[in-house]
């Protein structure tokens, strides 16, 4: 049942793209030529021409790239990585030129010949076909064009080192980059899972990176589990209009762009044509439960809507409500909250100590079993509303979560006077240009049930800072019995470059100011209790059949990737450091040095 935080910080080292560390690159390409030039007192004609080399090698470096990669656009994935193949050259020209007093321009080249191949190899791997990936061994030998232009120019415009040395360089150096790459390929067949993985990764960055999704759902799709879906519908009706909660079985990843990233969106685009608001609810189940692609959630979004067009053209009132009162309570590390829709209870799980961020099926499944409650009734709901990096579950979190369930099992039915309001708030209202808030902004829903006065505040987010999440509770539990803040764990903004340089998404409150936030939660809370009406809530099961989900082909990759990061001081070695050491000491064998 663990699922790291590895994977998300390891999105950090990809996405970093077009931040400081391209700036800090191309610094080191301008100085450390300049050093070398004053330690063996080279010209400043010498330096110039110097910068040329490193010019051209940049080039090749990105014009390699431009001809592998299957998309238009880079954005700055394949700059920031010509400039630390260039870097990475003039790093060891410094080091060679400080051990032999000779100033040495594009020797340093082949010290990424091994990191750009095996970029290009996961780059190339969505195009993959049969179980072999033994003809990546020869992938070293792209680099070969750009590799001989940049000595030659060298040669030209510095001449240090001979084209005939060089010539006998490049082809020992080249048999022993196939055994360096050989590794990497071990690794992938060994211990990530082979081409399967290899194919997904690929398809995965060619929309991380470059917005291109098609490859990734195509490779998702492949792999799906085909199972019916289950969405949790209730219509809620006061005099002032008509509302629909939605609690899909589904969780709307694994990224934006792509299957289950639309849902949420296109969940609330569709049934707001029909309704005053649209209140999302992220319901049980994590990366296993997405949707594969966008046609399978189009397909759950209309058999959705048709439950509410069946409702707007019934619109059967039930006066009787009958249900268990609402309650919170709370342990050391979990705080669950009970809000009964009549025959229904809707049951919100917040973790407290690790990070709230799904209820796996496993875990569901688990709790169904411990726990022996009407279970055909009860909805759980996860709050996603405290983000931390440990979001594993063992025993122990599920023993304890089992003991707090238990308690709604004790409550007698009743029958239930509901009052409702809702409030929306508009995303723009948090910003023009944020990737934290998605299309549904922010949802405040009130109750009041046999007198208890319950706050729900739900963002169109992925998770949410700590701190704010308690500010919010902080300030409104002196007016309400039950407060209770939650995300609706939207992917819309994640797991793309271009929306965030970090982590893989940005939680909200990690860049929209606090004091906004609340002040808009505070309006929004006035403008809710002053719609607060009797209402008449009416309940829909929606079932859609043959739903194509990711099963777990996602989490496999996830996993695969996190033993990459783990690994990555071998990689490292393999992949730069055994490199380097090799071509110096052909280097010096060969009379080069």
């Amino acid at each position: 049942m663990r699922r790291g935080r590895s994977f998300e910080h390891g999105y950090t080292i990809v996405f970093r793209g077009g931040d400081s560390m391209k700036y800090s690159l191309l610094a080191l390409i301008i100085i450390l030529p300049y050093l070398m030039s004053i330690y063996v007192h080279e010209s400043l004609i010498t330096y110039f021409k110097s910068l040329i080399i490193y010019g051209v090698m940049f080039l090749s470096v990105l014009i390699t790239l431009r001809v592998i990669v299957f998309a238009n656009s880079y954005r700055g994935f394949g700059t920031t990585l010509s400039l630390f193949s260039t870097a990475l050259a003039a790093i060891v020209d410094l080091l060679i030129t400080l051990a032999i007093h000779k100033f040495i321009v594009g020797f340093g080249a082949l010290s990424f010949v091994l990191p750009l191949s095996a970029m290009i190899m996961v780059l190339r791997g969505l195009e993959h076909n049969g179980k072999s990936m033994k003809k990546y061994i020869l992938y070293p030998l792209y680099t070969l064009p750009g590799i001989l232009i940049i000595q030659l120019i060298s040669y030209f415009l510095i001449g240090t080192v001979n084209p005939v040395k060089y010539a006998a360089l490049d082809s020992i150096f080249y048999v022993f980059s196939f055994l360096f790459i050989y590794y990497v390929i071990f690794k992938f067949e060994v211990s990530y899972g082979g081409t399967d993985i290899l194919k997904l990764f690929s398809s995965y960055l060619y929309t991380a990176l470059f917005e291109y999704s098609e490859p990734f759902e195509r490779e998702l799709s492949k792999r799906s589990v085909v199972k019916d879906a289950k969405v949790h519908l209730f219509m809620v009706r006061n005099d002032e209009g008509i509302y629909a909660v939605t609690i899909p079985e589904l969780h709307a990843g694994p990224i934006a762009k792509v299957g289950g990233g639309y849902l949420i969106s296109d969940t609330v685009s569709e049934l707001g044509r029909y309704v005053n608001s649209v209140i999302y609810l992220h319901g049980i189940g994590s990366h296993e439960l997405d949707p594969a692609t966008r046609i399978d959630v189009r397909r759950v979004v209309r058999a959705v809507a048709m439950k509410v067009k069946e409702y707007l053209n019934d619109q059967y009132v039930n006066n009787e409500c009958i249900g268990k009162i609402p309650f919170q309570i709370q342990s050391s590390n979990f705080r669950i909250t009970h809000v009964p829709l009549c025959g229904k209870s809707i049951v919100i799980v917040s973790r407290l100590v690790k990070s709230s961020d799904d209820i796996p099926l496993r875990v569901y499944d688990e709790l169904k079993r411990k726990v022996k409650l009407d279970w055909d009734n009860i909805i759980l709901v996860d709050a996603q509303n405290y983000y931390s990096d440990n979001n594993t579950w063992d025993e122990d979190d599920i023993n304890e979560l089992v003991s707090l369930l238990s308690k709604i099992g004790e409550l007698e039915e009743q029958r239930l006077e509901i009052k409702s309001c809702f409030a929306h708030m508009p995303k723009y209202a948090f910003g023009p240009i944020q990737f934290e808030i998605g299309d549904n902004g922010l949802i405040t829903w009130g109750l009041e049930i046999n007198g208890n006065k319950i706050l729900l505040v739900i963002f169109d987010g992925n998770n949410l800072r700590r701190e704010l999440a308690d500010a919010i509770i902080n300030e409104f539990k002196n007016y309400f019995d039950i407060v209770e803040v939650l995300t609706t764990d939207n992917h819309q903004y994640t797991g793309i470059a271009r929306f965030t340089r970090s982590r893989g998404y940005k939680v909200v409150g990690d860049s929209i100011s606090h004091d906004l936030i609340m002040r808009n939660v505070r309006r929004s809370v006035k403008q809710c209790l002053n719609g607060l009406r009797q209402v008449h809530v009416r309940y829909y099961p929606v079932i859609v059949e043959g739903v194509r989900l990711v099963g777990d082909s996602f989490n496999d990759m996830v996993k695969a990737a996190e033993r990459g990061v783990v690994d990555w001081k071998k990689h490292f070695a393999v992949l730069i450091i055994l490199p380097i050491l090799t071509m110096v000491i052909l280097g010096i064998l060969l009379g080069i040095l």
